[in-house]
């Protein structure tokens, strides 16, 4: 009777021991994944550690250093005496003030946020005049001509504090101003009684038969090309880059002519403004000397390859790729101080699965 009651008040002793370590392994499995879970959570929502060189004061005055070059394409808007409008036109009248025109640019950065650009401009202007007191008439006009313009980075003010924001990280801002010339041939039309258009007045054409009979049938006819009309030039605007990596930026130029001469529309009036116009183009920027450390990381870039190893092995995008440029060749390093943070990732990875396969032999080794 004795050996039946030890019997039935030690086995229950045992079997709660077993059912608790069993708890406590358990306790301790659970309490390790989510300890992982809450590293990766919040390496994940840690702030970049890369910085766009550009939001700093960066020192480009080594000669091999800050060069660049790039080209856009994009509308012309005129604005002078013959114009049917005196800011934006409206949407019916684009087709008849809207020309065209691209530019190709190189330049060169320096410390301060300062950069010096030369740029080439070739495009075409046209516009349309309608007023009571006067009959109708239409220009075009082709110029080309050159500028060297100062830039200022203006990023460095206002995206400073924005690295952790992976859109303002990308984003450079910068102001320009400069002088240039332009050279340009133009034509005037004005429509006459009978409702056909006739040569009015041309600069940088040879004509013949142009005459003073106003709205009559009379008009001239061009014959050939001389010599073009040239005029100084003072452009301002902006330019908003978008950086894709550490080599190529996506560009919007604002550039706001203003030439001193009143002849681009071949209509000259004592009391009326210079001649202006605007140009907008989208383009691409190519930088020459950049290191590689400079690039975005992986990580924090918009578009990034996925690996079929990286999603079975569950390890992060950017530590994925960093393995697969070895191989393929399609990633190159991408900095110092990324390798570091990876190597740190995948130690604390490595320890914690460590830590459970321990957990698992303590309860096996408890039955």
């Amino acid at each position: 009777m004795v050996k039946k009651i030890f019997y039935f008040t030690t086995s229950p002793i045992l079997v709660d021991g077993k059912f608790n370590s069993l708890i406590l392994c358990i306790a301790l499995f659970f309490i390790s994944s989510f300890s992982y879970s809450q590293d990766s959570l919040s390496s994940s929502k840690k702030k970049s550690s890369y910085i766009n060189p550009e939001h700093s004061s960066e020192n480009y005055m080594n000669i091999k250093y800050g060069w660049f070059i790039g080209a856009d394409i994009g509308p012309t808007l005129f604005y002078g005496d013959v114009a049917l409008y005196n800011n934006l036109p409206k949407r019916g009248d684009y087709s008849k003030s809207t020309g065209r025109g691209f530019s190709v640019y190189g330049g060169k950065k320096f410390k301060l946020g300062l950069s010096a650009e030369l740029q080439l401009f070739k495009g075409t202007l046209k516009g349309e005049k309608q007023s009571g007191k006067l009959y109708r008439r239409y220009f075009n006009a082709d110029l080309m001509g050159y500028s060297v313009s100062a830039k200022y980075n203006l990023s460095q003010l206002l995206f400073r504090d924005k690295n952790d924001r992976k859109f303002f990280n990308r984003i450079t801002l910068y102001l320009t101003a400069g002088v240039g010339q332009t050279f340009f041939r133009s034509r005037l039309y004005k429509l006459a009684v009978n409702n056909q258009w006739y040569l009015e007045k041309a600069n940088g054409f040879s004509t013949s038969g142009i005459d003073s009979a106003g709205i009559s049938q009379a008009g001239g006819l061009v014959q050939g090309k001389q010599k073009p009309i040239s005029a100084i030039i003072l452009p301002v605007g902006g330019k908003l880059n978008f950086k894709l990596n550490n080599k190529t930026n996506v560009i919007l130029d604002v550039n706001y002519v203003t030439a001193f001469t009143d002849q681009i529309d071949s209509w000259s009036r004592s009391w009326s403004h210079k001649d202006r116009y605007l140009y907008t183009g989208v383009g691409l920027m190519y930088n020459f000397g950049m290191d590689y450390e400079e690039d975005i990381p992986n990580r924090d870039k918009l578009f990034r390859l996925k690996t079929k190893s990286s999603k079975s092995a569950g390890i992060s995008d950017g530590y994925e790729k960093s393995n697969s440029s070895k191989r393929t060749g399609l990633f190159r390093n991408r900095g110092k101080n990324d390798d570091k943070e990876k190597d740190k990732d995948l130690e604390i990875k490595l320890k914690l699965y460590e830590l459970q396969l321990k957990l698992f032999e303590m309860q096996y080794l408890v039955e």
